[in-house]
């Protein structure tokens, strides 16, 4: 808790992932707090606190984690973390994971996650995809929900692209969303190899499908 801004009311919780069971500081009632949100806080480049919210992709990107072979020992960022559930089970699984968001109170809680699970504070990198950093990168890159608006789509891939190292692997999940359409289907004229995998499983009394896209790319 000591990493987590004061003011907000938070709420502990256990998630089941089958092979995981991760305890996540969240906001108790997100809802409340996008409520609350007021025009001056949007601003200009409409921030909204989206990361409030641990949604469905998430958990099951976290989920598809859990069922995969160690990562001890690889190098992974997860990009618009929120709080950071899919970087946590990397992180379970045996990664050094980099947590990245465009929102401070979003790194707080990933990094308080981080250190509730695995004993020791998260690492965290504040920046915005349209000006990603020149030196980041990893063999594992994890996002999650991170399509819903257009103004995101070419930044996110265009990081992704420069972060991901050859021979590395992005996992990218979205619940289909019409706006994703092709989006990072648009990687593999770079090369990059992609397998898709259906995530069904059920959270907070619904049952939810998430895609995850699997993407390779080549050595060369």
């Amino acid at each position: 808790m000591r990493w987590l801004p004061r003011g907000l009311e938070v709420a502990a919780v256990r998630l089941d992932l089958g092979r995981l069971k991760p305890r996540l500081y969240r906001i108790a009632d997100p809802g409340a707090l996008i409520d609350s949100t007021d025009s001056e806080s949007f601003g200009d480049d409409e921030r909204f606190p989206y990361w409030s919210e641990v949604w469905p992709s998430s958990v099951g990107l976290a989920r598809f984690l859990a069922r995969g072979n160690s990562l001890v020992g690889l190098g992974c960022v997860e990009l618009g973390c929120g709080t950071g559930l899919a970087g946590v089970a990397a992180a379970l699984k045996g990664a050094r994971v980099t947590f990245t968001d465009y929102e401070n109170t979003a790194l707080a809680f990933s990094r308080a996650n981080h250190e509730l699970n695995l004993g020791v504070p998260g690492l965290t990198r504040l920046f915005d995809w349209r000006c990603p950093p020149r030196k980041m990168t990893a063999s594992l890159v994890l996002a999650a929900d991170v399509l819903y608006e257009s103004r995101f789509l070419v930044p996110f891939v265009n990081t992704l692209r420069s972060i991901l190292l050859p021979g590395g692997v992005a996992l990218v999940a979205e619940p289909g969303r019409k706006i994703a359409e092709g989006s990072v289907e648009g990687m593999e004229r770079f090369g990059i190899k992609r397998s898709l995998f259906l995530e069904e499983f059920d959270h907070a009394g619904r049952t939810h499908s998430v895609w995850i896209h699997k993407l390779v790319k080549p050595l060369r």
